[in-house]
C-alpha cells in the first residue's frame, strides 16, 4: 500500500527516515535483509530463509546460517529474487504521532514490515466495518 505522506511530519523523509537507516544500517531491524539488495526467500521445512550474496540466513531472526551451498539449487531455483526496500515501521502503529520517539520506528523491509501490521490492519478493517 502506498504510503500517504499528508499523514506524516514534513521532515519525514529528510530527517526521521534517514535518521532510522542510518542507525539500522540499512539493514531491516528484524531479519537484518540489507536495502537495496536482491534476495531470494525460500522455505525448507517450515523454516524460511532467504540468500543474500552467497550467505543464507533465517529469516526470522537474521541469523547468518551457512555460505550458499549448491544442494539447495533445487530448492529456490524457481524463486524469483526481491529487491529489498526498507520501510519505517511505526510500533506503536500511530502514524499520526508527529512528535514519536527513535525508538518507536524500526526499519523493516516489506515483508516484516507486513508481518508486523497484519494484527493491526485486520483491527481497522474491523472498526471500519462496524462504523458503516
Amino acid at each position: 500500500m502506498p504510503i500517504d505522506y499528508s499523514k506524516y511530519p514534513p521532515n519525514w523523509k529528510t530527517e526521521i527516515r534517514p535518521r532510522i537507516l542510518k542507525r539500522a544500517e540499512h539493514c531491516c531491524e528484524f531479519c537484518m535483509a540489507r536495502n537495496g539488495r536482491e534476495i531470494v526467500r525460500f522455505e525448507i521445512l517450515g523454516t524460511h530463509y532467504y540468500l543474500q550474496g552467497n550467505h543464507v540466513y533465517n529469516a526470522e531472526n537474521g541469523e547468518f546460517v551457512h555460505k550458499y551451498q549448491h544442494k539447495l539449487e533445487p530448492l529456490i531455483k524457481d524463486i524469483k529474487p526481491v529487491k529489498i526496500v526498507l520501510t519505517i515501521a511505526h510500533l506503536d502503529h500511530d502514524e499520526t504521532n508527529w512528535e514519536v520517539k527513535d525508538d518507536r520506528l524500526a526499519a523493516l523491509c516489506q515483508r516484516c514490515h507486513l508481518r508486523y501490521d497484519v494484527e493491526e490492519k485486520k483491527k481497522r478493517r474491523s472498526k471500519k466495518k462496524k462504523d458503516e
